[in-house]
């Protein structure tokens, strides 16, 4: 009788240490609190709407709010300002925050852009060169004014070779489409808007600067501090997402596309430009140092040089390991390390 007894605590002992082992895949999430997450007209960061609408936030028990704001840089001052938990930001918006003392970490990178940004010009132009003395705009500061400069230095230029003049990227895009101005730098959807008219060509990608542009997911410090596991299950969030997407490509093109208000054939266009990043792709960029793009410091870095260049900040973050929390890409590795997120240009060729 006694070693029945010792059997079934035995037993009882080993399916609590399996349960366990499972729930520490997925941490407790903090009951009652809400996370608002900031989020912009930009093609990765839609996924977070496959998470909604499929019911994903509830798998963990987690409360959250998706802050849609139409124009990006109303998002950066909600967040500089404490009124958000988590920002999707382009990785250019978050040195002259950190300069400042925002406290904040970057906590995964969505994506790189891979012809989601671009340089439009008139059917005229053939070429960058073709530009020189031309009409060029974009936003001052922003990543497309980098990603312009970069394109000009592919083809021996610089900024004084063309009459730059400073507009909003949805401007822009508008401006394009509309023939007013010789050539625009834009990201999507501003850049297929530019690319619907007949008029116009794309004379250079963001396919052509691997790593240049990667888009990322930051939370605050005050989060990270006193919710943990909630940054680690919206992490968990994102990657059923992606999973969700490489299962059921068109319900997931459909959740995205309402948000964004497009067809969902449009929407699988859209994402084309975006090389979404699985858990692999986070930690090598975070930890394979190198000298290229493909390193997030080293992006991090060229960037902050650029802002300084223009005058947008006084100083280049000395250490830029320091802004990256890496705890939870890497805790995410256990559970996703062997998935491979979807591959945005089959899925529209599909």
């Amino acid at each position: 009788m006694k070693k029945k007894v010792i059997a079934v605590i035995t037993a009882l002992l080993m399916l609590t240490a399996i349960f366990s082992g499972c729930a520490s895949q997925s941490p407790k999430s903090s009951a009652g609190q809400t996370i608002t997450i900031g989020t912009s007209p930009y093609p990765a960061w839609y996924v977070w709407y496959i998470a909604q609408d499929e019911g994903l936030f509830k798998k963990y028990g987690l409360n959250v709010t998706l802050k849609y704001f139409p124009v990006y840089s109303d998002s950066l001052q909600a967040f500089n300002t404490g009124k958000l938990d988590m920002l999707n930001i382009a990785t250019c918006d978050t040195v002259a925050p950190y300069n400042q003392g925002v406290g904040f970490k970057i906590v995964m990178i969505n994506d790189n852009s891979n012809g989601a940004d671009g340089l439009v010009a008139k059917n005229q132009y053939k070429t960058i060169k073709d530009l020189k003395g031309k009409t060029v705009v974009t936003e001052y500061g922003t990543i497309e004014h980098f990603f312009l400069l970069k394109a000009l230095e592919s083809a021996g230029m610089t900024q004084d070779d063309v009459k730059y003049t400073n507009m909003t990227v949805n401007d822009s895009g508008t401006a394009m489409l509309a023939g007013k101005v010789d050539a625009a730098c834009v990201w999507e959807p501003s850049l297929s808007m530019a690319l619907g008219s007949k008029d116009n060509h794309l004379l250079y990608s963001s396919a052509d600067t691997p790593g240049l542009i990667p888009d990322l997911l930051v939370a605050s410090n005050k989060l990270i501090k006193n919710n943990p596991n909630n940054v680690q299950n919206l992490i968990n969030v994102w990657y059923d997402a992606l999973d969700f997407y490489n299962k059921n490509p068109d319900k997931a093109a459909a959740d995205m596309a309402k948000q964004a208000n497009v067809s969902t054939t449009e929407m699988k266009k859209i994402m084309a430009g975006s090389k979404l990043f699985s858990v692999k792709d986070n930690i090598e960029a975070i930890t394979k140092k190198q000298n290229s793009y493909t390193y997030l410091p080293y992006t991090i870095t060229e960037t902050a040089k650029f802002l300084k260049s223009v005058k947008m900040v006084d100083t280049v973050p000395s250490n830029p390991l320091d802004m990256i929390d890496s705890t939870f890409i890497k805790a995410a590795q256990k559970k996703y390390g062997e998935q491979t997120a979807p591959d945005t240009k089959a899925l529209n060729n599909g």
